[in-house]
């Protein structure tokens, strides 16, 4: 955990699930209900029975959706909203967002189109780690890094509008364009910028957004 509380309202604890009687109570929490919504089938996996927010559907359409991807998604959210990037909750670009997080993770953890391979390679190297396929499988089995979100997002900047329209085909697939992985990314940068501005990093905030959610055992 962050040796500071990252803003007054998120010095509880993110959310507590506790299983009772077969029912889930919810207490605690600082996120909004439109990012809280991507936890229920991480919740309903458990044996419990919720009634299904339209957003979690998105997420239950894939039978091979697992509690990582779905914990790595609700981290994402969750610092974006730390960083205060966000569109305001429950309003059409807010629940936008969230399917451009669900959507953008299947596509670079699923996807089999050569484009959006080479792109995910060009963004994991580095001269560090010219070799990416250890990030790359890293990825692939827990959902979103905070790694894989700031190279993907750097890769995103660097790329002519005209190159990122080499991803369109391999995006479609998901039901998303490249300009919505530009508002995506986009959200990224400006997130990492918030941060930088407090005194922390992108990635700092993520790994203790990511250690409260499902999946990290």
């Amino acid at each position: 955990m962050l040796g500071m509380p990252l803003l007054p309202r998120y010095h509880t604890p993110l959310r507590k699930n506790l299983v009772r009687h077969r029912r889930v109570i919810l207490y605690g929490s600082a996120l909004p209900s439109f990012i809280a919504a991507v936890a229920m089938p991480a919740i309903g996996h458990a044996g419990v029975h919720t009634a299904q927010h339209p957003l979690s559907v998105q997420i239950q359409r894939s039978a091979q959706t697992t509690a990582p991807h779905i914990g790595s998604a609700m981290a994402v959210l969750a610092t974006l909203q730390d960083a205060e990037v966000l569109p305001p909750e429950g309003t059409r670009d807010a629940n936008s967002i969230i399917r451009f997080v669900i959507q953008f993770q299947a596509v670079f953890t699923k996807s089999a189109d050569p484009a959006v391979h080479a792109f995910a390679r060009q963004a994991m190297a580095s001269q560090a780690e010219p070799q990416p396929a250890e990030g790359i499988a890293r990825f692939r089995a827990t959902g979103w890094t905070a790694d894989a979100l700031e190279r993907l997002s750097d890769e995103e900047a660097r790329r002519s509008p005209e190159d990122l329209q080499e991803l369109a085909q391999g995006f479609a697939v998901f039901n998303v364009s490249v300009g919505n992985f530009h508002t995506l990314m986009q959200l990224v940068r400006e997130a990492r910028q918030a941060f930088q501005t407090r005194g922390l990093e992108f990635r700092q905030v993520f790994a203790s957004r990511r250690k409260e959610m499902p999946g990290t055992g």
